[in-house]
């Protein structure tokens, strides 16, 4: 048999868009009722915390440092747009992201900070970083003899940084590569060096020797500068770690990641770091969904694919609404625990693509009931560094992990101010 498709209309009939409205945008309140009720709350107080207690450990060192926050990855998991705008309310001075369609997605929402693009550029993309006022990173000789051809006969002079290699092993000009680069920097001028930068490897790891042999490779680049460019050019090394622990490196700018959401990048598994290399952090994400389902089961029954699981007793299993789809890792399987009623209950069986089970038996939890993935509720808490743990990860893939399935509620002082779904569009 023959496929015949039936032709669409290139536009909605007025019956339909009368009885259907799809192009209407829904309110908040409306919206959250009709999504699945699973979501992540963004603590745009706690973010503003995190801004504020950092860079008063600035200050107490001394440090007049500008402070950019790094917001690739969709903001680690937050929503780019959602903690840029509150970040650039705040007072943050530069946003940093690793992607020039990162960068464009924020200009394009409305924000007017500065912004670096951290990555690398290829030649198809260079005319956008104008388009958006993105700042470009130059990592190799051959990127910045690309930017030098792109602006030949320009007569505005496009401003870069530069990255230099200085032990990381990944991206920047290599040390023997430095007086050419800044040759064909001085040479050129559609060229402007407005920032040198270069990246720890071991910042989060406080005893690495790795971390002094970097600060001294990248204070031989910054020996070769001009009195003139030291002083026009923007000079950054230190990312959360070293701008918390590393005050040598904190230069005139330091690059903020995962400190600014609320993790301790130096902080390992029962090894707290000692109380004068604290700063009172606060976590910004919180996961939490609703018990959809809940079933009493027989001692001697396995649930979920493969049987991992198998009740010992008579058991209340609840389902909820979050899976391996949504960021929540299968690695957690038999290892993770979430929060009802503010105790701890254990993932039961494995988790699948769109939904977790929990064993409840004990929580007395009730259809509805609000459930704590990753976060705190009353006085117990499941913390990123905890799931990374059971996962055998890293708390910055936790956080990153948790994709766009998952509505943000962006939260201050208990209160919804936004909410950002796959529903949400830019309004004409």
């Amino acid at each position: 048999m023959a496929w015949n498709p039936v032709a669409l209309p290139s536009e909605p009939s007025e019956i339909a868009e009368a009885e259907f409205p799809l192009y209407e945008s829904p309110d908040a309140e409306d919206l959250e009722a009709a999504l699945r009720p699973a979501w992540v709350d963004v603590d745009l107080s706690a973010l503003e915390h995190n801004l504020v207690r950092i860079r008063e450990r600035l200050c107490g060192s001394g440090s007049t440092a500008l402070t950019m926050a790094v917001v690739k990855a969709d903001g680690y998991g937050h929503g780019a747009v959602g903690v840029s705008r509150a970040l650039a309310g705040a007072g943050v001075d530069w946003l940093g992201v690793a992607l020039l369609e990162e960068g464009a997605e924020i200009r394009r929402a409305g924000v007017e900070l500065p912004i670096l693009v951290l990555g690398t550029a290829r030649p198809a993309k260079i005319a956008l970083y104008r388009r958006y006022r993105l700042t470009p990173t130059v990592s190799s000789l051959h990127e910045l003899r690309l930017w030098r051809d792109w602006t030949a006969g320009e007569a505005e002079a496009q401003p870069v940084h530069l990255k230099v290699d200085t032990g990381m092993g990944r991206l920047g000009v290599a040390m023997d590569e430095v007086p050419r680069a800044l040759e064909i920097l001085r040479d050129h001028p559609g060229l402007a060096l407005a920032g040198i930068l270069s990246h720890f490897g071991d910042a989060d790891d406080l005893a690495s020797p790795r971390n002094a042999a970097q600060e001294a490779r990248f204070a031989a680049v910054l020996a070769q500068l001009t009195p003139e460019e030291r002083e026009r050019a923007i000079v950054h090394m230190a990312n959360s770690a070293a701008a918390l622990h590393l005050p040598e490196s904190r230069f005139s700018l330091v690059r903020l990641g995962i400190a600014i959401y609320g993790l301790e990048p130096a902080e390992r598994p029962g090894q707290p770091l000692p109380a004068t290399e604290r700063t009172d952090l606060r976590p910004v994400m919180a996961v939490k969904a609703r018990i959809v389902q809940l079933r009493e089961v027989p001692a001697g029954t396995a649930v979920s694919y493969g049987g991992r699981t198998v009740t010992r007793r008579r058991s209340r299993i609840a389902v909820v609404p979050v899976g391996y789809a949504d960021g929540y890792a299968w690695r957690l399987t038999g290892k993770a625990e979430a929060l009802v009623r503010g105790r701890r209950v254990p993932v039961a069986g494995s988790v699948t693509m769109d939904m977790t089970l929990l064993d409840v038996t004990d929580a007395g939890a009730e259809l509805g009931d609000e459930v704590v993935l990753l976060g705190r509720q009353g006085s117990e808490e499941v913390t990123a560094l905890e799931l990374a743990t059971h996962a055998g990860t890293i708390p910055w893939e936790i956080l990153c992990h948790l994709g766009l399935r998952l509505p943000r509620r962006y939260v201050r002082e208990g209160r919804v101010e936004e909410l950002m779904s796959r529903f949400s569009r830019e309004e004409s």
